[in-house]
């Protein structure tokens, strides 16, 4: 059992929360029109890591390509949370050279650590992300509600945005925090084991 924790589970665990980070959404906003018109900004670990951001739904505002670069510049995120997220990714990469650690006590010790971090750290970035972005949510909604009211709606009407954790952070916390439950068992085990054999 040790053996399959600490050398394939830990460090499947630790790639697949990394996939997951990178390339899932972790965090968006959306803003929604009376018109009916979605605008959404949504950001996955590697666009954090690298300081961009998907925007979808302006095509129906009518925006010029000066118009579209304005609102993309609205929505970066400060460069803490690009370091944050680079730490981040950098400590699950870390993360999957456990299993070249020579005891089973050792890898499991040192990956209870590595995604205990990991998953505190994911966490840290997603509260400066989400600070961040629901700090423009209001930005986003006014932007909207502003270009809407010149297309013929209700100046009245206000967009509604709303901003949320996506399914990438979720299940890569989720998984770092398995990973870390079942190293704390190995690691409890072996001690265990040693203190009775003593």
């Amino acid at each position: 059992m040790p053996q399959l924790v600490t050398r394939r589970i830990t460090p499947a665990g630790f790639l697949l929360a990394l996939l997951l980070f990178l390339f899932l959404p972790c965090l968006a906003a959306s803003c929604d029109t009376p018109d009916g018109t979605r605008t959404e900004v949504s950001y996955s670990g590697a666009d954090l890591v690298t300081g961009q951001q998907k925007i979808t739904g302006v095509d129906g505002l009518g925006l010029t390509p000066a118009q579209r670069t304005a609102v993309a510049d609205k929505f970066d995120m400060p460069a803490l949370v690009q370091v944050l997220a680079i730490v981040a990714g950098v400590l699950l990469v870390l993360g999957l050279g456990t299993a070249l650690l020579r005891t089973p006590k050792a890898r499991a010790l040192t990956a209870v650590v590595v995604s205990g971090a990991g998953a505190v750290l994911l966490v840290v970035t997603e509260v400066f992300a989400l600070g961040n972005l629901t700090d423009n949510a209001r930005l986003i909604s006014a932007t909207v509600s502003s270009l809407s009211s010149g297309q013929g709606t209700n100046a009245e009407d206000e967009a509604v945005a709303a901003v949320e954790l996506r399914l990438g952070f979720w299940l890569s916390v989720s998984l770092l925090l398995l990973v870390f439950l079942l190293n704390v068992f190995v690691a409890l085990r072996r001690s265990r084991v040693t203190a009775d054999v003593e």
